[in-house]
């Protein structure tokens, strides 16, 4: 929380982007511990404004390979679980055992709009399902979702289960590492479309990727990048460049004052 942000709470003028809403959970963003004092005052003065919102936390940052926020409790209920409305799926979220951004849910719609009937769909880094389920809600598709954090892909199987008259695909979910389960697959299966939303690692495994991709298959590669020549830069690799055309990029979301998570298309060739 800056000056500006904690001088507003005197006026009850709270900016929006402060804070994140993600269900009923407020998250105010903290630089460290020593706004909580500041985090408090502006949680009871959004409590006022927003009386849906029933538990208020400051985020001190994101750790782990597994995303996770390092949260401190400010006001209200003391928990961490609650459900949030993506296009009318329902997703289970716990924000203190698994990594959820709200910023993308327009990108989970778009991929599931991008796929088709009869698909097979790999999804490397699921986290809770966001890609899976909604591609499941749309499409008769068969969807493979991986994550390393088992807590992830629990609240995937409880989304699923909430959302289970909406589903016309089905999910199967692993909890692996994406290089093992990659080479586990190989030769096995081949995929339709294949999703790597892991923004500051996915290029790492993007040949085992391709392996696994059918000829005409496309990959979506998320990368973080400062702009679109420097993501494409990433992708230049011996391995990769007779095995895969660009078809698109698209900047997603904006990752910090500097960089960009851009999404990169990729067709097998």
């Amino acid at each position: 929380m800056n000056s500006e942000d904690a001088e507003s709470v005197k006026y009850g003028q709270l900016k929006r982007s402060s804070y994140l809403v993600i269900g009923d959970i407020a998250i105010i963003n903290a630089s460290n511990e020593k706004e909580i004092e500041e985090c408090v005052a502006f949680a009871k003065c959004l409590s006022q404004k927003a009386p849906y919102l029933k538990a208020f936390y400051a985020k001190l940052s994101t750790e782990g390979e597994y995303r996770v926020a390092k949260l401190v409790h400010l006001l209200g209920e003391e928990r961490t679980a609650t459900i949030v409305k993506e296009y009318g799926i329902a997703l289970a979220v716990d924000i203190a055992k698994a990594y959820y951004n709200s910023r993308l849910a327009e990108e989970h719609r778009r991929i599931a709009l991008m796929s088709k009937d009869g698909e097979k769909v790999l999804d490397l880094f699921s986290g809770i399902g966001g890609f899976a389920l909604h591609i499941a809600s749309l499409r008769s598709s068969i969807i493979f979702a991986n994550d390393w954090n088992k807590e992830a892909v629990s609240l995937l199987f409880k989304s699923f289960y909430f959302n289970r008259k909406k589903m016309k695909g089905s999910i199967y979910a692993t909890v692996m590492d994406a290089a093992k389960l990659l080479e586990e697959l190989k030769g096995k299966i081949v995929f339709d479309r294949i999703i790597m939303n892991s923004p500051t690692n996915s290029v790492n495994y993007l040949e085992g990727a391709l392996m696994l991709s059918k000829a005409g298959g496309k990959v979506h590669l998320y990368v973080l990048s400062s702009r679109e020549e420097e993501a494409i830069k990433q992708l230049i690799m011996p391995s990769t460049k007779s095995d895969a055309s660009i078809e698109a990029i698209e900047e997603v979301i904006e990752y910090s004052p500097s960089k960009s998570v851009f999404r990169v298309d990729l067709r097998k060739t």
